[in-house]
């Protein structure tokens, strides 16, 4: 007497979705690998850079509700100004408290690109295009859309541009002391500074004659920095390059002095800082075309340079 066959297996075998070169078998479906901890602090602050942005394209969108009250909508434009910062502050964090902790990972990359496209792309197009239209009532809403949607294909094309680029560098002892194009943070904070700056000087009786330049210059610039942030211009990353390690006394001093102003001039003070950081780029490389490159200035080149282990890529993509 011949016993029944076996029941077959409903469960496919461990390789069921590929073959033994690797590719994918017909009728057959590969599973995907699930996500099932993610670290806990460094993904907290991270969400705080994606509230950050949110925040930011919400008192835009609440300024035009309130169209009657100019100090109202002026009040919520400088409060999206500064969560960007704040956005900024969460996007430095980050990336060091994951090495700190050792959770540093490709969610927390991740996660990260997809904030500062709220924070440093979507929210100050929309705040720059906000405050541009109200002051200047004859600037077409098409242009002023268009010139926005430059910055922010900038910022888009710039970041996944970055995570391309960076994940070839795999060593350990890795970085980065340079970006190829202009960090989008550092777009962003052109923005938020120069919208800061108008709300301080610009309005009421104080220097009312500057408010008109300022605005000018912001629109204009909106698709400058959009083409400055996919450009191959050397920007320095501020944090490894200048402010990590040993520094000479000189340096001390000027950083001390950076400080000082920043705390009597606040919004003067980061304008220019952020300003001349995204003129840097293209003025560096316009002096070395003509002059050589000054010693002190930074190269493409210099961002393949291995050191402490502690060095991130995450940083101010």
């Amino acid at each position: 007497m011949h016993s029944l066959p076996a029941p077959p297996d409903p469960r496919p075998p461990p390789d069921a979705g590929s073959g033994a070169d690797g590719h994918a078998q017909p009728g057959l479906r590969a599973h995907r690998p699930r996500l099932m901890v993610v670290q806990v602090l460094p993904t907290l602050i991270t969400l705080g850079n994606v509230l950050s942005g949110f925040l930011a394209i919400s008192y835009v969108v609440d300024a035009w509700g309130v169209l009657d009250d100019v100090a109202r909508r002026e009040k919520l434009w400088e409060s999206a100004a500064w969560v960007i910062f704040l956005g900024m502050l969460c996007d430095t964090l980050d990336g060091r408290v994951a090495r700190l902790t050792g959770a540093a990972s490709s969610f927390g990359a991740e996660l990260d690109s997809l904030a500062d496209m709220i924070t440093f792309g979507v929210a100050p197009a929309l705040l720059a295009k906000s405050v541009a239209q109200d002051t200047f009532t004859h600037l077409h809403p098409k242009l002023a859309t268009l010139l926005a949607m430059i910055y922010v294909l900038g910022a888009s094309l710039r970041l996944a541009r970055y995570n391309v680029e960076s994940n070839r560098v795999q060593a350990p002892g890795h970085v980065t002391k340079v970006f190829r194009g202009l960090p989008s943070p550092g777009a962003a904070g052109v923005v938020a500074s120069l919208v800061l700056l108008r709300h301080e000087y610009g309005l009421g009786h104080k220097v009312a004659l500057l408010a008109d330049p300022l605005i000018w210059g912001l629109a204009a610039g909106l698709p400058v920095l959009g083409l400055l942030m996919i450009s191959r211009f050397a920007f320095p990353h501020v944090m490894n390059r200048y402010l990590g390690g040993a520094k000479s006394p000189l340096a001390i001093v000027l950083l001390l002095l950076a400080v000082v102003l920043i705390v009597y001039q606040p919004y003067a003070s980061l304008a220019a800082i952020f300003v001349g950081y995204a003129l840097s780029g293209p003025l560096i490389a316009l002096s070395a075309r003509f002059f050589g490159r000054p010693r002190w200035a930074v190269d493409e080149d210099d961002d393949e340079e291995e050191e402490s282990p502690e060095g991130s890529d995450e940083e101010l993509a």
